[in-house]
């Protein structure tokens, strides 16, 4: 009985000295659990029941629609939750380049645009976190960051390509790569961002993903494509 109790305790103690190692976190993970924030608010503040409908007091009438009233206290709800929850990166996934890491994180701004960044610490500074304040982040934009360097950022507003986002490493070359196509190209050899644009959205000035991603295979995947595969 003894033996037993010292053996449970010994794991305990090598579970808390050697944490389990961050594995890949999709985009949808953090949604999926922003989602249910969101509900428990919505409860909690009386604009849903617990069978998840819409509380007479907010209802249209004949409708299932949220009232004026209802639609106010849902975006003010929301907004408030929004800031609150994504104030920081959350971490999706890291590789390792010799005795550097760099880590792929993301998050939301404003109402629905998603927003992703790229850090870099050296090895033996790394602390698997899985957040970060946006705010160090945005230090770190201007200033030397004494834990870790970034490296770029870039986000969606309007179309989303949000599905299988991550980071690879082709030689001595940092991609990023969502859903597919190439946004950003970074030399690890000279340390220096090759190809990335901030928001493809924008610049490309598209009125549906499909126009937008003709760009974005066009001015990045596509060269950065060449310079990988040459």
């Amino acid at each position: 009985m003894r033996t037993d109790i010292l053996m449970v305790l010994m794991l305990m103690v090598s579970v808390n000295f050697y944490p389990q190692q961050l594995k890949y976190r999709s985009v949808n993970h953090y949604l999926e659990i922003f989602e249910k924030e969101e509900i428990n608010k919505l409860k909690e503040k009386g604009l849903l029941d617990q069978d998840l409908n819409i509380v007479p007091k907010f209802k249209k009438k004949g409708e299932n629609e949220l009232n004026e009233e209802g639609q106010n206290l849902y975006l003010e709800l929301k907004v408030a939750l929004l800031k609150s929850y994504f104030k920081d990166y959350f971490y999706q996934q890291h590789l390792q380049y010799k005795d550097e890491i760099f880590v792929l994180y993301f998050s939301m701004a404003g109402f629905d645009d998603l927003e992703w960044c790229i850090l870099k610490w050296e090895r033996e500074k790394w602390k698997d976190l899985e957040k970060i304040d946006k705010q160090q982040v945005e230090n770190a934009k201007f200033d030397n960051n004494k834990d870790f360097n970034f490296i770029c950022f870039n986000y969606d507003e309007g179309p989303k390509n949000s599905e299988d986002v991550k980071i690879f490493i082709k030689d001595d070359y940092l991609v990023m790569s969502r859903e597919g196509l190439y946004h950003s190209l970074f030399d690890l050899k000279s340390q220096k961002l090759l190809i990335n644009e901030t928001c493809p959205y924008c610049e490309s000035q598209s009125n549906t993903k499909e126009e937008m991603n003709l760009w974005i295979k066009k001015n990045l995947h596509d060269k950065i494509k060449r310079i990988i595969n040459p």
